[in-house]
This record gives C-alpha cells, structure tokens and sequence, in this order.
C-alpha cells in the first residue's frame, strides 16, 4: 500500500515539473521584491500561487500534447502518455492547482495580478501549445510567457503594467526563453519530425540554428546589460558581476559555434543558460538588499 501511494505521489510530481516551475516562481518572486524588497509571507504566498498557476498550465499542455508526446522518446515516459495518470486525474489536478493559485494571488495580492495570470495560462496552453503545431517559430510568441510571472509578482506587490524596471526584465527573460528552445532543437529536432511538429531543423542547418542561437544568446545579454544602463542595477559590486557573467556566456556560445554536430552536449549548454538567468535574479535581489 505504501509503495503504491509512493508511486502515485512521484508520477503527480513529475506532472507538475517542479525542477522547472520552480524557476518560474522564482522569477515571480523576483519581480515582487523588486518593487517591494522585504521578505514577509505575503511574498512567499505569492510565490506559492505563481508556482501552484504554472503547475496547472504545465498540466494542461501534457494533457493537450499527449498523443505527441507518445510519439517522442524524450517524452513518451510523462505520466500521461506512459498513461501512469489517466486524463481524468489530470484534469482533477489541473483544476486543484488552477483554484488553490488563483485564490492565493486573488486573497493576498490584488485581481489585476490574477489576470496575469490566467492571461498567461491562456497564452501558453490556448495560443503557444497549438502553433507549435502550425510554424517552426512558435516558440517567438510563445517565449512571451516567460516575462508574465515576473510582471505577476511586481503588480501583486502594488506596482504598475508599464513601469521601466519590469518592462525590461521581462524583456530580458522574453529574449531568453528562445535560445532555450532552439538548443532543445538542437538535440532532438528529429524526434519533432517524427512527432509531425513543424521545428527549424526542416528549414536551417545545424550550423544556422547554432548561429541563431548565439544570436538571441547575445540579445539577451545585452539585455541584461541595459539593466545597468536604465538604473535598475544600482550596486557597482553587482553591475561588475552582471558584465563578466554576460562575457562568459557569450563566450562560451561562441565557442558552441564550432562544435560538430556530433559533439554537442545540450545539457551543458541549457546549463550554462540557465545558470546564467538564475544569477541575473538573484543578483536583482541582492542589488535590492544593498541598495
């Protein structure tokens, strides 16, 4: 009995993708001690409800791209196409995390924060998921949902739609949701092909997709870098940190370039992308406390 409520409790937390809703919440968070940078429960509750809300949409899109997702040995193993989870228990659970989230942003933020939020639900499960079926570049439109939680969480805290700081963080973290996905591309591409899903692999080399992937690599730097330049980095200490990690990452995709085809290592370089956004909001947040 206990080894199948075991089980039962991992195949809904591989459901939920913690290892990447966290990060989004994150991002949420980010952007609410912006605003308001002291550390209270309302911050962590609505952290909470952003993370609950990101679970329910990334629910939703396995239950939409189940039969894909069968066709694809990257992800014919998720609880739903493995069917360890059947749609009516998904469809349980997504309505769970869509109310406990909704509920906890509405109670302890305000209603323009909960329509960020189903905003971004919308855009991600009802426009992104099915033109990714439609074009190769789907993810450009799609990319905008990850500068939604960060803009969640400053308009829970009080603040506005068009305030500089959070328009050009959720820039930033626009420009780096694609590069992420190209280098997806990259590696698995042909199992796209497989799953009948339009990707760049049926209209650019392997060595374009590279060079476009450096490009927006490199937009999102920059990016990061005009956060000093418009103030929203006040510290020298961690403007200086910002730069030098910024010439690293460029560096090293620079590098990414004249890697054969055969030698790519995709989790090395999602690492090192992902890694690099983990330290421009953490370095947000410090810039705040010293400041």
């Amino acid at each position: 009995m206990k080894n199948n409520t075991g089980k039962r409790l991992k195949n809904y937390l591989e459901l939920a993708k913690l290892k990447i809703m966290l990060p989004v919440s994150f991002t949420g968070f980010t952007g609410y001690f912006i605003f308001n940078p002291h550390l209270s429960g309302k911050i962590l509750l609505i952290s909470l409800g952003i993370l609950l809300m990101a679970v329910a949409a990334s629910i939703l899109n396995q239950l939409q791209e189940a039969e894909t997702d069968r066709m694809m040995n990257r992800t014919k193993d998720r609880p739903v196409p493995s069917q360890k989870i059947n749609v009516r228990q998904g469809i349980i659970f997504f309505f769970f995390n869509l109310a406990a989230g909704t509920a906890i942003i509405w109670i302890w933020g305000n209603l323009s924060a909960v329509l960020v939020g189903l905003f971004t639900i919308f855009w991600y499960n009802g426009v992104y998921t099915y033109s990714k079926r439609i074009t190769a570049f789907a993810v450009v439109p799609g990319a905008i949902t990850g500068a939604l939680p960060p803009l969640l969480g400053w308009i829970a805290a009080g603040g506005g739609f068009w305030e500089k700081p959070i328009i050009f963080i959720g820039f930033l973290l626009f420009t780096g949701q694609i590069p992420h996905f190209w280098l997806l591309i990259l590696k698995y591409g042909e199992e796209y092909k497989k799953a009948g899903i339009p990707n760049l692999t049926d209209l650019f080399s392997h060595t374009q997709i590279k060079r476009l992937t450096f490009t927006w690599v490199v937009t999102s730097a920059v990016a990061a870098i005009f956060l000093c330049y418009f103030g929203i980095f006040k510290s020298g200490l961690t403007a200086g940190i910002l730069i030098l990690a910024s010439a690293f990452l460029i560096r090293e995709f620079w590098v990414l370039l004249r890697i054969p085809a055969e030698k790519y290592n995709y989790r090395k370089y999602s690492t090192i992308l992902d890694s690099y956004f983990l330290l421009v909001l953490v370095l947000l947040i410090s810039d705040r406390i010293i400041a």
